[in-house]
């Protein structure tokens, strides 16, 4: 008799149980202090995560710009011979402009020519349009 009592008791127990997870659903869709307890909650907790995550992210930061420094001075070291050359280079470039460029101001200067506004070239000193570009001087 005692068993059949426990299993008479079990669905009704059941059914109080489902009832009250619907009354309770219900009433945090309709009742916003409910649901603004419950968010206070969620939203602590991602306030720890997030704090918890800013360190791991902090380290990993400082972690790879010292992986970028150390991979950078790797690569340099291995070409530095290399880079030498291009600067050197790069500088017999721009020693040769330049002494183009200042032989052609000494030129400039000793011959009776001005030079166009517009796109640079010499013209003489009487023209009053550029014969290059047909501008206005």
């Amino acid at each position: 008799m005692n068993n059949n009592l426990i299993f008479s008791t079990i669905p009704f127990i059941i059914a109080i149980i489902v009832i009250a997870v619907f009354i309770f659903v219900f009433s945090m869709m309709i009742s916003p202090k409910l649901r603004a307890k419950f968010m206070s909650r969620q939203i602590k907790s991602l306030k720890y995560m997030t704090d918890f995550s800013k360190e791991d992210l902090e380290n990993i930061s400082s972690n790879l710009g010292e992986v970028s420094i150390n991979s950078t001075k790797n690569i340099l070291d291995k070409n530095e011979d290399k880079i030498k050359d291009i600067t050197e280079k790069t500088a017999e470039m721009s020693s040769i402009k330049i002494e183009k460029i200042a032989r052609a101001i000494k030129k400039g200067l000793t011959e009776n020519n001005i030079f166009c506004k517009h796109c640079g070239r010499s013209i003489s000193t009487d023209s009053k349009f550029c014969k290059y570009c047909g501008k206005e001087v």
